[in-house]
């Protein structure tokens, strides 16, 4: 099974980039689902079943969802095992991006909103250089200076310069997103799997501090 693990700012735009992902799956024969954590369970899930893909949430309560989805992965594969899927994505938005829900093993894509403030990459270093694909959505909201700029900021920090830009609106640019996370090797999860960088020890008191305010 294909695994994408989907993370980014709380409005990025990560659903709607999400369901034309799946949409090219689909036309490419692949199966795919959406295992959703958030903060509280938004019932964002209704929107991935109401265009025909199988999703589920889970709310991770006080803990940052970024943390929370490194305990429930193996409720997730099991989910999308057992649903037949050939790709599972899974989607969280964490609270303070100061450290990256990637497995060394899985594709890992990082989404940024184009509205966001243009230091937002800056603070969101380690889920952005950490990731296979860096994808700026929300361009056709934004000038094409405006798109340049936000792009050049996220190359200086990305070391292998993966970045893309994709509309969830327009769905412009997110035929290469699907294609960069199809091209992604089949895996089965360990027992144990490494992450690409160390979270907190224990709970993290900045993500726990925000957790009623985020809500």
């Amino acid at each position: 099974m294909k695994v994408a693990i989907v993370a980014g700012g709380q409005g990025a735009g990560k659903t709607a980039l999400l369901l034309h992902v799946l949409r090219h799956a689909r036309n490419a024969g692949i199966q795919g689902g959406v295992f959703k954590i958030d903060a509280l369970d938004a019932g964002d899930e209704a929107v991935f079943q109401a265009a025909g893909f199988p999703a589920t949430g889970h709310a991770a309560g006080d803990v940052c969802p970024d943390h929370e989805a490194m305990v429930v992965l193996g409720r997730a594969w099991d989910w999308a095992q057992g649903l037949g899927l050939d790709l599972l994505c899974i989607e969280t938005a964490g609270l303070c991006h100061r450290c990256s829900p990637f497995l060394k093993r899985a594709f890992a894509l990082c989404v940024v909103s184009g509205l966001a403030h243009l230091g937002t990459p800056e603070g969101m270093r380690p889920m952005v250089e950490s990731a296979d694909g860096v994808v700026l959505t929300k361009t056709s909201l934004i000038s094409p200076a405006e798109r340049q700029v936000f792009t050049a900021r996220l190359r200086a920090i990305q070391p292998a310069g993966r970045v893309l830009t994709a509309d969830g609106l327009t769905g412009e640019g997110t035929g290469d997103v699907a294609a960069a996370v199809l091209a992604a090797r089949d895996i089965r999860f360990l027992d144990v799997e490494p992450l690409r960088s160390a979270l907190p020890m224990g709970f993290c008191h900045f993500c726990q501090g925000m957790g009623s305010g985020h809500g």
